[in-house]
């Protein structure tokens, strides 16, 4: 078997090298009569003197024409523009016209130009065609349907002239064939391929140039050497194809099968140099060929098919790249490569089959990335790079956003406060978006909850001006314990910078213990002692003496600065632990002398005791735990 595959590729190979001794049929067997020449061949199958009127016919090779392409569109333009003055009465289009539409398809089925010729004939849609002109049309359109590049499904009436209803005609089989072949049906067309070599010379070059390629890729695919050999010689006929990539990728193709693995890839590399169709195949027939028989590695492998996806994209093979390039990444254990190319499935191939098949092996391993991220079980440096590979490709993806923030959630337990906002940031943007586009439904407290969540993403990172930016305009789902947050995150925001007439106009329904301290301290930085000694007055009410040392001590301070002499005695006996520290001498010195309740304070001993009392405070911040 081996030895008859690599028969045939040699004479196949024959074409190019020793046009003589291709053209030389072989010895007859004995007893047999001699076959005929290519000549006599060709001389018996030539039709005779055919009219293109005959519908039947109209397909074959004009005889000799002695005008090329731009005379003839031109001859044929100007009898339309004398025809398109003489409209019928009756149906608005007169059959002169609907004849040089007619004839101007057919010229462009001549040099295989199908997407033009098609949209001529869409001009007699509202024509009233005569019989023999609606056959001339549909021959035309099941041509030139057949070898559309667009992938444009036929016409009714293009598909009934391929059924039982036209069986009588000749040519019948010839484009049953040319169909099957062009939908790369090959076995359906393996017993046909014989009447179209048969018939082949009766169809005008430049449409022979066309469905060539297809031809001997069949007859290579159904091991029809014979037929291959005849195909392959009538490459030679046609300027450039015997050089062409489509020639040189096929004679690797027969190379390949006849198990000449060298042939074969001296053939798809000289293919591969061009970026056409079938340079695109060539390309990637040597990546197979180099897997199959160990001549690359994996990854070299996939550096390749990385390359061609971006060389080639928008059909079929475009798409077949990709899942192979998919499987690679699997195969070697790389899943965020692998979850990116599912991601450039889906976002190119949105209606294949294949994107519903991606996006469902996308969502396992990503789960699996992040939940391995989240939980620390991956560093942190592979979790940031895995989570920018994948985030371009399925931002709108439904529940990556869930994904995404326990992206974020990590990174700012970690204390990267700018990688969280950001991220934060970014899935409040993308909801947003999706919600505006009706990509999805997003309520207002999702979004709030991660405006949030950047706000304190931020003041943890110390960038408190561009938190207050995100909290400036209310929330929008108005619930009111996030808009109690929210008020609480801007007070503080507030305190921090300085702004202490904003803290004070910050309201809270049920304000925190924490929501106290700040409005407090801005009382206290305001020397306004009743208010600040009133709102940490309200801190010691709702934990008693649980209240932290650096709250009591501003409380002291402010009760004795509002001459509240007797809360300052108070906080005196409820906090023992007080008198410890080595400075509580000098504050209860300061504070709590006896003379202070009897006679007014002069302005310079006022001035001395409170001097005195704010140093022992700072001193305190030293010495207690957890103050500063």
């Amino acid at each position: 078997m081996r030895r008859s595959l690599c028969i045939s590729f040699s004479l196949i190979c024959t074409v190019l090298a020793d046009p003589g001794l291709a053209e030389t049929p072989p010895e007859p067997a004995q007893g047999t009569a001699p076959p005929m020449t290519i000549q006599e061949q060709m001389a018996h199958l030539a039709p005779p003197v055919m009219d293109w009127t005959v519908p039947a016919q109209m397909l074959y090779q004009p005889q000799k024409p002695d005008r090329d392409y731009v005379e003839q569109r031109q001859a044929i333009t100007e009898g339309l523009a004398v025809a398109l003055g003489r409209p019928s009465a009756q149906w608005g289009m007169s059959a002169a016209t609907s004849d040089a539409l007619l004839m101007l398809a057919r010229l462009h089925y001549q040099y295989g130009m199908a997407p033009e010729g098609l949209s001529v004939l869409q001009g007699l849609d509202a024509a009233n065609l005569s019989e023999t002109q609606s056959l001339r049309r549909a021959t035309l359109e099941l041509a030139l349907g057949i070898v559309d590049p667009r992938g444009t499904p036929l016409t009714a009436a293009a598909q009934a002239m391929l059924e039982q209803g036209y069986a009588e005609w000749p040519d019948q089989m010839v484009f049953v064939a040319l169909k099957a072949v062009q939908e790369r049906r090959f076995t359906d067309s393996a017993d046909l391929l014989g009447v179209v070599r048969d018939k082949l010379s009766r169809l005008p070059s430049g449409y022979q140039a066309v469905v060539l390629p297809g031809l001997l890729e069949a007859a290579i695919a159904t091991e029809q050497w014979r037929i291959a050999r005849d195909f392959a010689l009538e490459f030679r006929k046609h300027p450039g194809m015997a050089q062409g990539s489509a020639f040189r990728y096929l004679l690797g193709r027969a190379a390949e099968a006849g198990h000449d693995i060298l042939a074969a890839f001296d053939s798809y590399a000289l293919a591969g140099e061009q970026n056409d169709l079938f340079g695109h195949r060539a390309r990637m027939a040597i990546v197979s060929l180099g897997l199959a028989n160990n001549l690359l590695t994996i990854p070299e492998a996939r550096d390749l098919l990385a390359r061609e996806s971006n060389l080639w994209r928008g059909d079929d093979y475009a798409l077949a790249v990709l899942t192979d390039l998919a499987a690679l990444d699997q195969a070697s254990g790389d899943r965020v490569a692998a979850i990116h190319t599912y991601g450039t499935i889906i976002d190119r191939f949105p209606a294949a089959p294949e994107a519903g098949l991606s996006r469902q092996k996308a969502r396992a391993l990503i789960a699996e990335v992040y939940e391995e991220g989240a939980t620390g079980k991956m560093p942190l440096s592979d979790f940031l790079t895995a989570h920018r590979t994948i985030a371009p490709d399925f931002r709108f993806e439904p529940g990556f956003d869930a994904q995404s923030e326990r992206f974020a959630n990590r990174f700012l337990a970690v204390g990267s406060t700018l990688v969280a906002a950001q991220e934060y940031e970014a899935v409040h943007d993308h909801l947003a978006v999706a919600r505006d586009l009706g990509l999805a439904e997003v309520d207002d407290q999702r979004l709030d909850e991660l405006r949030l969540k950047q706000a304190r993403a931020l003041s943890m990172g110390g960038q408190m001006d561009v938190a207050l930016s995100v909290l400036r305009e209310p929330l929008l789902s108005a619930d009111p314990e996030l808009d109690n947050q929210r008020s609480q995150l801007l007070a503080r925001l507030y305190s921090e910078t300085g702004q202490t007439a904003a803290v004070l106009e910050t309201q809270i329904a049920d304000p925190s213990l924490s929501f106290l301290r700040i409005k407090a301290k801005a009382h206290f930085d305001r020397a306004d002692w009743a208010e600040a000694q009133a709102t940490y007055q309200q801190m010691w009410d709702l934990i008693g003496n649980e209240l932290p040392m650096e709250d009591a001590i501003p409380l002291l301070l402010s009760a004795y600065r509002n001459s509240d002499l007797s809360t300052t005695v108070a906080l005196s006996k409820a906090f023992p632990d007080l008198t410890e520290i080595p400075q509580w001498t000098a504050i209860a010195e300061g504070l709590v002398d006896p003379a202070a309740e009897l006679w007014p304070l002069r302005q310079d001993t006022a001035k001395l005791r409170i001097n005195s009392a704010s140093e022992a405070m700072d001193n305190v911040g030293t010495v207690v735990p957890g103050t500063n």
